[in-house]
């Protein structure tokens, strides 16, 4: 049996790494009691996916993951029964019985959607106009590189301008409000925080920060016949 769920993750856990949230969950996951499923091979390790990687920092409204069970389980009781073992500030937010022949949850996700607003501890101050003539300026780039290092401790540069989808600016109590729709998943995909750090309201005045701006995610989506659609419609 296989069971997808959707889960928030609020600022106190925002912090944790990929490698940590998955622990988190397995480790939830076996104090629940639930029969889990697991992989065949010399190595078997629970039936369990998150679908895209959170950013450090990053809070979340609506993310989604899946696990595989040995016997049928109520969707209502395992968030019932997850949500005990969870800190409070991780919560399942609902699950529904899904396709075992289904396509894995990261192999679906083509792009997510981010909101940044200034920190109020930050007391970054940027107005809307200078905000939207730096994201003006940065979306008429043809090119935006981003650079990395390999294992081989080679330098490589990725063009990441294709993976901004859309970029507005809008307004959230009187604050600048930054919205973000960036590619994500296997075919590639740019880190809000990234984006964030390439914005100069000011020439001469140096580039935004990014941890002076509270980002939270606010949905995924996968293609469907081309046309982005959010992840609930799916799962």
């Amino acid at each position: 049996m296989r069971i997808r769920f959707s889960f928030v993750r609020k600022m106190a856990l925002s912090y944790i790494s990929h490698l940590d949230m998955l622990r988190l969950f397995l480790r939830a996951l076996s104090r629940s009691g639930l029969p889990l499923a697991y992989s065949k091979g010399y190595n078997p390790h629970p039936r369990f996916n998150l679908a895209l990687p959170l950013p450090l920092g990053v809070t979340a409204g609506e993310e989604y993951g899946e696990v595989f069970f040995t016997e049928e389980i109520n969707p209502e009781l395992f968030v019932k029964l997850l949500n005990m073992q969870l800190p409070k500030d991780l919560v399942i937010s609902g699950a529904s019985v899904a396709d075992q022949e289904a396509p894995a949850l990261p192999s679906i996700v083509n792009a997510a959607l981010y909101r940044a607003v200034p920190r109020s501890s930050a007391g970054t101050v940027v107005k809307a106009e200078l905000l939207q003539t730096a994201l003006d300026r940065l979306m008429s780039e043809e090119q935006i590189l981003l650079k990395r290092k390999t294992k081989k401790n080679k330098t490589t540069f990725t063009n990441v301008r294709p993976f901004i989808l859309e970029a507005t600016v809008g307004k959230f109590d009187n604050e600048s409000l930054l919205n973000l729709l960036l590619q994500a998943g296997s075919q590639g995909g740019v880190s809000p925080v990234f984006v964030i750090e390439q914005l100069e309201p000011e020439p001469g005045c140096g580039r935004l920060h990014a941890y002076d701006w509270q980002i939270h995610r606010e949905r995924l989506y996968f293609k469907n016949n081309g046309i982005l659609q959010p992840f609930h419609e799916r799962v």
